[in-house]
């Protein structure tokens, strides 16, 4: 699923059987294409908002690791949570984050942080972090400095 693509297809034909056989996987199959399509019929007639029916497949099957498990099992790959996450920009990793938390919980989110964790780091530049707090520090210093200046001179007054 990508956000890019096609949000128009809301029904599909026979092909899969009957619905009410005992194939598990079938009716999984069924199911998930169907939690798919309402999410197509639901954004039909928006093209201005395609992107958000990408993003509502987006978030409620690959930012899930239970159902994406599921469907890597449905499709007989193999799963990797730090796949998902390091073909994802660094940058956007926070946002995404946010996403995953907000709409799955705690769990999910910390499943998240775990397989993401090298791309946030990835993106902390310890050097700039580093020269800020040397700057901060200097800067405390010579708020001390005028400090010590002001009370040695009220020293002095008072001798």
């Amino acid at each position: 699923a990508t956000l890019q693509s096609n949000h128009t297809l809301i029904m599909f034909g026979r092909g899969f059987g009957d619905m009410h056989d005992d194939d598990a996987p079938k009716n999984s199959i069924r199911h998930k294409l169907g939690t798919a399509l309402d999410i197509n019929r639901n954004w039909m007639g928006k093209q201005d908002l395609a992107a958000e029916a990408g993003q509502k497949k987006v978030i409620s099957t690959q930012l899930n690791s239970k159902e994406r498990t599921s469907l890597c099992y449905l499709q007989e790959v193999d799963i990797c949570n730090e796949a998902l996450y390091s073909e994802i920009n660094p940058l956007h990793l926070p946002e995404v984050l946010a996403m995953v938390g907000r709409h799955h919980g705690q769990s999910e989110l910390y499943v998240a942080l775990v397989s993401s964790i090298a791309g946030l780091f990835s993106t902390v530049n310890r050097k700039k972090f580093l020269q800020d707090r040397v700057e901060h520090h200097l800067s405390i210093i010579q708020e001390h400095t005028a400090t010590v200046e002001t009370l040695r001179t009220e020293i002095a007054a008072i001798e």
